[in-house]
């Protein structure tokens, strides 16, 4: 078996490991200097995610040396799958049989999700002077990763604060040991906490909310842009806002390649032919 890597930050590393690993040959293509005087076929190739390419280039840990995307698109081999990331569509990828994003794959949502969880418990114990043991925490958004940090923090012995935007939600929360409260609440409930774990991308920590952080409590900012706050009011209300995006791939990228080749090899083994995804 054939994987071609293309660019990436410390995850492709994890993903070329995996493959080699598995007894799959392995070529990462990073910069012009790695192209090979021919490529040949593939069983599978592999960009850069969550993005391939950001301003026409491609993603790699080192920005200045990424390959044009023009150059990248000619030099994809023929190959059965095509895993990528944003800023380039399926469409544009004719070489394989099947194109697929990896945010369209549940059991890689969930891992990442898993990661992301262990690694905002990481960056919260590394500020927090108390334990997690004993502390109130409160988590804004109950989707995967909101999921996966409300049963670690409930087995750490914390007192979790779930704010969720329906009954399902809060059911599970319940399930899980947690203390569900509805999103509406949120202000009360984050009067109440030591470190506040946000996972929506919207402001739902209003002024209201941010005005009745605790002086010494902190949030751990995991969602994208724009936020679950607006930050600038946060800093002018002397609120500690951690913002740790892309935690998988700054915290454990080995394990958040070894999760991406997992997609390809899963893919591949079930024989998905026809079954291209787009996002």
């Amino acid at each position: 078996m054939q994987l071609v890597a293309f660019g990436g930050d410390e995850r492709m590393r994890g993903a070329l490991l995996a493959a080699e690993k598995a007894g799959w040959e392995a070529l990462h293509v990073a910069c012009e200097a790695d192209v090979p005087p021919e490529i040949g076929q593939a069983d599978a190739v592999l960009l850069p995610w969550p993005h391939s390419f950001r301003d026409e280039r491609l993603v790699t840990a080192e920005p200045n040396r990424g390959l044009g995307r023009e150059r990248v698109l000619s030099l994809l081999p023929p190959c059965r799958l095509i895993l990528y990331g944003g800023g380039v569509q399926a469409e544009e990828m004719p070489q394989a049989e099947m194109q697929l994003n990896p945010q369209k794959d549940e059991t890689f949502l969930r891992r990442n999700a898993q990661l992301t969880a262990e690694g905002a418990l990481c960056a919260a114990m590394r500020r927090m002077p108390r334990a997690l043991l004993g502390s109130t925490c409160m988590v804004t958004g109950f989707g995967r990763i909101g999921q996966e940090l409300a049963v670690r923090l409930c087995a750490m012995g914390a007192f979790v604060i779930v704010c969720a935007r329906n009954e399902e939600q809060m059911r599970l929360s319940h399930h899980m040991g947690a203390h569900p409260v509805p999103l509406r609440n949120v202000a009360s409930a984050a009067a109440q906490a030591n470190v506040i774990f946000n996972t929506v991308p919207a402001h739902v920590l209003d002024e209201e909310a941010l005005s009745r952080v605790g002086e010494k409590a902190m949030i751990i900012e995991l969602a994208s842009a724009p936020y679950g706050e607006d930050l600038e009011l946060a800093a002018r209300l002397g609120v500690e806002v951690i913002v740790e995006g892309g935690l998988p791939g700054r915290y454990a990228p080995l394990d958040a390649g070894e999760a991406l080749f997992d997609v390809a090899r899963r893919y591949l083994k079930d024989g998905k032919k026809g079954e291209s995804m787009h996002g």
